[in-house]
């Protein structure tokens, strides 16, 4: 019997940390609209290197400012992926669909990236704000492929909520990010 109470303590107990704690939410950014596009051999790269996200972003809860000066990390609402690694994929998808004079491609060991200019964007906002919009501001460059700095391109984007909550936060913060990855398009075009 003992035995037998033993083992069932031990699933349950299991099972339990298995789990996620009741409460949670986890999100990711929704990807771009999508046509079929594949790389063209005399197409030149463009590399998207690794997004660059400001510390208070790097965490796993999505980020709310509720005042002037303070911002919140969510408990029960988190990323399902690294933000940075989200919007990597997303701006290298994006860029993709938005113009056809570079591939754009992330960064990988095996690639050759001779000869190919890159493009590194830094994220220094990118939350829900109290006033019922979300921002999304940072900077993004376009590197030569001598190393070189191309440009250089501030951004700052604020999209209303189209109603109260997390999962509207992260629809609004995808908009931002359509709204960026526009702009980088049609500079690179």
């Amino acid at each position: 019997m003992k035995k037998w109470l033993i083992m069932a303590m031990a699933t349950l107990a299991v099972t339990g940390c298995s789990s996620a704690p009741e409460g949670v939410n986890t999100f990711l950014l929704p990807a771009g609209k999508t046509v079929t596009v594949s790389h063209a051999n005399n197409q030149p790269l463009l590399i998207v290197r690794p997004v660059e996200v400001a510390a208070h972003l790097s965490g796993n809860g999505l980020v709310y400012q509720t005042s002037a000066t303070e911002i919140v990390e969510a408990q029960q609402n988190l990323w399902g992926e690294a933000l940075a690694k989200q919007l990597t994929r997303r701006i290298t998808h994006d860029l993709r669909q938005k113009q056809h004079r570079l591939w754009a491609t992330q960064l990988t060991p095996t690639l050759s990236t001779a000869g190919a200019p890159r493009l590194q964007v830094r994220i220094n906002q990118f939350n829900g704000v109290y006033t019922g919009v979300a921002n999304v501001a940072g900077e993004w460059m376009i590197i030569g492929a001598s190393g070189d700095l191309q440009t250089v391109h501030p951004f700052e984007f604020s999209v209303p909520l189209a109603e109260d909550g997390y999962s509207a936060q992260v629809e609004a913060l995808s908009t931002a990010v359509g709204e960026l990855t526009t702009q980088i398009a049609n500079a690179v075009k």
